[in-house]
């Protein structure tokens, strides 16, 4: 890794934009977010200017690549950027047990590279960055719902140091087989909702598709809830399967997949390859602390967005998916 960035919100000189190596994810760029090169620094300079100007940002990265990541999942509108970005700062102070102290080095962040909860799959033909979550492999005894956010950040942050992931986004297999009911009950209707929250309004990350895989009934109740608080975007990008195998046929994954799955990789590797990318990105994620926002400014963002339980108008909406 390069040297961890500097949060000077205001330093005497910023580094320039540079497209993407690959030249897949340059046309990505082009096609679904209207990236150029012109577009990209134009759009650079107005948003440190924002920065430099708000008086209740205190500190905050302003490289180009950390700038990106909320421009992209904007495609480059302004305000919508200048509006996540401000959210992203707010929400690591309004939840620190969830977003702060990303330290990889911690032996519970081993324990859970070593239980095979989260797998990265590599790159799909898209360019996509593909993830298997198998939720039975999770201690319930042992993490906590802090643990397991505190972990997915970590890994959504490694992601976000790349241009590939900012442009692409990334898609997902969520196999709950064999799941024990207590790890529903683990999770509050207000986490759900704040959470979701989150990834509606403040983590920029473009996911771009959710498989979920084997859902059980009993959990049907707090899949009505999570619906609820998605956006519409998000709720059409989620898909159902009553079975692994309609998943895969359903997917380009498949030779992603663990050997145990169908596909083609060792489980050792997808571990030693997470540990290598946790770890490698260590103490720039430690460094996002040092950002800072106005206190007074974190809580009148998430009064502004809170929502009665209704007005989605999706309750209800997780029956009628269809499941392949």
């Amino acid at each position: 890794m390069a040297g961890v960035p500097k949060v000077n919100k205001c330093p005497s000189k910023y580094d320039s934009y540079q497209p993407v190596d690959s030249s897949l994810h340059r046309q990505i760029a082009r096609d679904d977010l209207r990236e150029e090169p012109v577009i990209a620094e134009q759009a650079l300079s107005q948003l440190r200017g924002w920065i430099a100007k708000n008086s209740a940002i205190h500190s905050c990265r302003t490289d180009a690549r950390f700038l990106l990541r909320y421009l992209r999942v904007r495609k480059f509108a302004h305000v919508a950027s200048c509006e996540t970005l401000e959210r992203n700062l707010a929400m690591r102070q309004r939840f620190p047990e969830w977003f702060s102290r990303l330290d990889t080095s911690e032996p519970w962040v081993q324990e859970m590279i070593d239980s095979e909860f989260i797998l990265p799959l590599g790159r799909d033909d898209t360019g996509r960055a593909a993830f298997l979550v198998r939720w039975a492999n999770l201690d319930i005894e042992r993490f906590t719902i802090a643990h397991q956010l505190r972990f997915n950040q970590m890994i959504l942050e490694c992601l976000f140091e790349d241009d590939r992931s900012q442009i692409a986004g990334t898609v997902t297999i969520s196999d709950h087989s064999n799941i024990p009911m207590k790890m529903i009950a683990q999770w509050s209707f207000t986490d759900i909702k704040n959470y979701i929250d989150c990834v509606n309004k403040s983590i920029p990350v473009r996911v771009r598709e959710i498989h979920v895989v084997n859902l059980p009934m009993f959990a049907a109740t707090v899949g009505e809830w999570i619906m609820s608080c998605c956006s519409e975007k998000l709720r059409s990008r989620l898909k159902c399967y009553g079975s692994m195998e309609a998943c895969i046929s359903a997917t380009n994954l498949k030779k992603l997949l663990p050997k145990e799955y169908g596909g083609q990789r060792d489980v050792s590797e997808m571990k030693q390859e997470l540990r290598q990318m946790l770890d490698q990105h260590r103490e720039v994620l430690l460094a996002l602390d040092d950002m800072k926002i106005d206190e007074k400014r974190c809580a009148s963002i998430w009064n502004q967005s809170q929502r009665t339980d209704l007005e989605s108008g999706a309750i209800g909406s997780f029956r009628k998916l269809n499941v392949d």
